[in-house]
């Protein structure tokens, strides 16, 4: 990756960046990675082109490194739970895969790019390629493979399904809540009838919005209860 940081603090190669903070050779709170960020930003939209992938690539990996370190260095007394823990050390070790294949990435393409790309002993070569099955194959034993090899291919091609999520204005909840409400007391659980668990949250925050402004009344006898909404 061609891009480079200019910093106060450091300039040159990000990955060498992460070099010296891993090596505590340079301060991680010395360097604004909001400030890199933004750079980068710019750097991919210099490049006007379209095969950005693996540039964008290499700058997360590096980018979520130094987020990490900064965070800890910033938090050190933070507690964090069991799951959060684990979506770190889930974090480390997909940037350690990541390195290793980056290397194996470029093994494998110098490879591939090499002529033949494939390989046969030398008294086969000017052959005809036939398919010889063994005496003893039978029709079962194809289809039985067959199947072992389509539920292999099945669990990395699995059915998506499209999910659409409606956008719920909070402004237009509260003004049709204030054309429901009069100056007798409603129950609030005959508004939240049968709607959707998204509409009843903005619901509630649109009565939440009328009481802090002191467009509403609010009354609840008791814990858990019915709760009632006037003018």
């Amino acid at each position: 990756m061609s891009f480079a940081v200019h910093t106060e603090a450091y300039k040159g190669p990000l990955e060498k960046l992460l070099e010296l903070v891993e090596e505590k050779k340079l301060e991680i709170t010395l360097v604004s990675l909001a400030q890199v960020t933004g750079d980068f930003l710019k750097y991919i939209d210099a490049l006007k082109r379209e095969d950005v992938k693996g540039v964008i690539a290499d700058f997360l990996v590096v980018a979520s490194r130094l987020l990490l370190i900064k965070s800890r260095v910033l938090l050190p007394d933070l507690e964090l739970d069991e799951e959060e823990e684990a979506d770190i050390r889930d974090l480390e070790f997909r940037l350690k895969l990541y390195e290793e294949l980056k290397d194996a990435r470029a093994h494998i393409q110098k490879g591939w790019s090499a002529y033949p790309r494939m390989f046969s002993r030398e008294f086969l070569a000017t052959r005809q390629i036939v398919f010889s099955p063994p005496t003893k194959l039978r029709a079962e034993d194809m289809a039985r493979e067959m199947n072992r090899v389509l539920g292999e291919l099945q669990k990395f091609l699995l059915p998506t399904e499209k999910i659409q999520n409606s956008m719920i204005k909070l402004q237009d909840t509260i003004a049709r809540l204030l054309e429901r409400i009069t100056e007798h007391p409603l129950d609030l659980g005959h508004l939240e009838g049968g709607k959707p668990r998204s509409e009843v949250v903005a619901l509630f925050l649109a009565v939440l919005h009328l009481v802090r402004e002191h467009s509403v009344h609010v009354e609840q006898e008791m814990e858990f209860g019915r709760i009632y909404i006037k003018r």
